[in-house]
């Protein structure tokens, strides 16, 4: 499947949805699904009715992009969900891809994203797919725009110490991403964020950052930035 980067790509994949599942469904699962996927339909409306606001110069607050894409997001948990407990994990991947462009409409009106787990699952996806330059350049610029309208809650990182929570994923992979595309401006701003948000994984990172620079042949011009970070904090203690 081609990456969905509309909204219109998403909901077409929803409406086909039913019909490429239908083997998997007993009467159950095909009636929670259509009634989760009829909820999906109403929020597309909405959507659509939010954009064509916008296109008149109407002002969209915030706050209500944020409900919006809140609700979004939890119709698509749901929906991954159902996807685990119909053991589809190829489905799941997929159906997580919709997430960006939720996320990508939510930061459009300058709201908040509250959900992230699906976001990073599918930043991770894309980033293991792609070799170009320009690809991974627009997917670091995507991965900025999140961090910054993550919302205040998960920047605080309360599960500090919890490998797998979505916060430490995100910036951890886009550390990745911006080290792929060996530009340093990319890589600078990728890395300075990592220390402020993340100061005690950070030793972590740069440390299995020069392992890769001689594991994969890295470019001197990239290696010497890595190395920079990696000699930037040396008292930090690695937990």
């Amino acid at each position: 499947m081609d990456a969905m980067v509309t909204l219109k790509d998403a909901r077409d994949y929803l409406l086909n949805l039913p019909r490429q599942l239908d083997e998997y469904l007993d009467d159950d699962y095909r009636r929670g699904l259509n009634n989760l996927l009829a909820k999906f339909e109403e929020f597309f409306n909405v959507v659509a009715s939010v954009n064509l606001r916008a296109s008149e110069d109407r002002i969209i607050d915030a706050a209500e992009a944020t409900e919006i894409s809140d609700y979004g997001f939890v119709l698509l948990l749901k929906l991954v969900d159902l996807m685990e407990r119909l053991d589809l994990p190829h489905r799941r991947k997929e159906i997580e891809q919709i997430s960006l462009v939720f996320a990508r409409w939510t930061i459009g009106y300058n709201g908040t994203i509250n959900y992230l787990e699906p976001v990073v699952n599918a930043i991770a996806q894309l980033a293991n797919l792609m070799q170009e330059k320009e690809a991974l350049l627009a997917l670091s610029d995507l991965i900025a725009d999140i961090v910054d309208h993550c919302s205040a809650e998960l920047k605080k990182d309360q599960d500090e110490g919890e490998d797998f929570r979505p916060w430490r994923l995100l910036h951890i992979n886009r550390g990745i991403v911006a080290t792929r595309t060996h530009d340093l401006e990319t890589m600078k701003q990728a890395f300075d964020e990592f220390l402020i948000y993340l100061p005690r994984e950070a030793p972590g990172f740069f440390a299995e950052g020069m392992k890769e620079m001689d594991a994969l042949d890295y470019p001197q011009h990239v290696r010497k930035v890595m190395e920079f970070y990696f000699n930037k904090n040396p008292s930090i203690i690695v937990h």
